[in-house]
């Protein structure tokens, strides 16, 4: 089928207000992934954390390898689905998944809420509502804080359409007692009303085009996949005792899924989400006709090799089935809904439960954690209280926007891991490091 044609709306430059032009090397999608692919923060991705902190040992994912899987699975999926509908537009998806996480902060989750915390708690002296959110930050850094070649211009000044297709939550924070849904996520600032009011050109829903739910299926499927894995070769999910190959279940596998339904059934209880017990056994037994993991992971070739395997065999099964439901315009853009069979959703949904009952919330972590929100939290308040400690590109930006608390902010959510220790080590007086160090940078 003919690709379908995205309009010169869809095209047009954020900040540059023009349409990119066309110099028959590369598209005006393929350079929203080039920009995104060039950009500091692109980079910085690689000293932050997926699950584990970026510098553990291991071959463990960090935020980088996640996004670059995201964005190949993504394309993949897009690249199939406009052989068969016209679009969506494989490079546009590729730029959303590759942007997806470029605004989340070092420490992955810990990070994210010790920023919203403090933010919320220093706030709340004037009751101001906006906070901190990493997918508000990526709005921002591709929008605001990013650079590119063009003097005069904020942001990467990507398309309109990836812009559009890289917010998964298109609207403002909500108050707690309005929508607290809402509330816990969001994907707009106050500070980028404007920005978020060109990407979507009048539309004021809180529909998504079909490329951003392209690039969500494909972090969560990402995330499922690729993170269980990492930590069954680690040892700490027992795969082998949840998916045993047929006829060799025993005593350790009903343990096992008790203490792993056990969990899911406490957390969903406490977020007053419904859970059926008989339905996630069974969708525990359609993985593991996927999976049949006869043992823990022993480093061999051979074992390494099973392990790659039954990821694409997961992966296959989680993308094979998915198909777009097309309105009277072409399949892009609001013209088209992402299917996906309801039971793969929610399959997907439980395998990311491992991670969470097995790795993010065991104690070895948890402890890990309480230290990487008090880095966060700490580098924040001193921020926020001696503006002038701010390096100078953020500084140059608090003179724009007149919000010490965003300055800080932004500061703090740029660092690597690395950096965010260093930094806390030298602000505290703990290690003072050197007068040469451009960790500021």
């Amino acid at each position: 089928m003919r690709p379908a044609k995205y309009r010169d709306e869809d095209l047009e430059q954020h900040a540059l207000r023009r349409r990119v032009s066309d110099d028959g090397q590369r598209s005006g999608f393929e350079h929203d992934v080039d920009r995104i692919l060039y950009s500091i923060q692109w980079r910085a991705l690689a000293g932050k954390s997926q699950v584990v902190a970026s510098g553990e040992l291991g071959a463990y994912h960090t935020r980088l390898t996640h996004s670059m899987k995201v964005a190949q699975l993504g394309r993949r999926m897009a690249e199939r689905l406009e052989r068969r509908y016209g679009g969506p537009n494989p490079a546009l998806v590729e730029a959303a998944c590759m942007a997806h996480d470029i605004g989340h902060p070092p420490f992955g989750h810990a990070g994210e809420t010790a920023l919203r915390a403090t933010m919320d708690e220093l706030r709340d002296a004037d009751r101001a509502l906006d906070s901190f959110e990493g997918n508000a930050q990526t709005l921002r850094v591709l929008t605001f804080l990013a650079a590119h070649k063009y003097p005069g211009h904020r942001g990467l000044h990507l398309t309109r359409a990836c812009l559009d297709a890289s917010t998964k939550y298109p609207w403002e924070r909500a108050p707690l007692a309005v929508d607290p849904a809402r509330h816990a996520k969001w994907g707009v600032y106050v500070a980028d009303r404007e920005a978020f009011a060109w990407v979507r050109a009048g539309r004021t829903g809180t529909e998504v085009p079909v490329e951003e739910q392209v690039m969500d299926w494909a972090d969560d499927v990402t995330y499922a996949c690729h993170d269980v894995e990492d930590f069954y070769r680690t040892g700490l999910i027992p795969l082998a005792a949840l998916f045993p190959p047929d006829g060799r279940a025993g005593g350790d596998t009903e343990r096992e899924t008790a203490r792993f339904l056990d969990y899911v059934a406490a957390k969903r209880a406490r977020t007053q989400q419904p859970f059926d017990r008989a339905e996630a056994r069974q969708l525990m037994a359609d993985i593991g006709k996927r999976l049949q993991v006869p043992a823990p992971y022993s480093g061999s070739h051979e074992d390494a090799v099973a392990v790659n395997r039954r990821t694409a065999d997961l992966i296959a099964y989680f993308t094979r089935d998915i198909h777009l439901e097309v309105g009277d315009a072409a399949a892009i853009r609001y013209g088209a809904r992402l299917v996906i069979p309801q039971e793969r959703r929610a399959a997907c949904d439980l395998l990311k439960e491992l991670v969470w009952c097995y790795v993010i919330d065991r104690p070895a972590l948890a402890t890990q954690q309480h230290g990487k929100r008090r880095i966060v939290s700490e580098l924040l308040r001193w921020s926020h209280q001696a503006p002038e400690l701010l390096p100078p590109e953020r500084a140059q930006e608090l003179e724009l926007h007149g919000d010490p608390l965003r300055a800080a902010a932004d500061h703090v959510a740029s660092l690597t891991e690395d950096q965010a220790i260093a930094l806390h080590q030298r602000l505290s007086g703990v290690g003072l490091g050197s007068m040469n160090d451009n960790m500021w940078l």
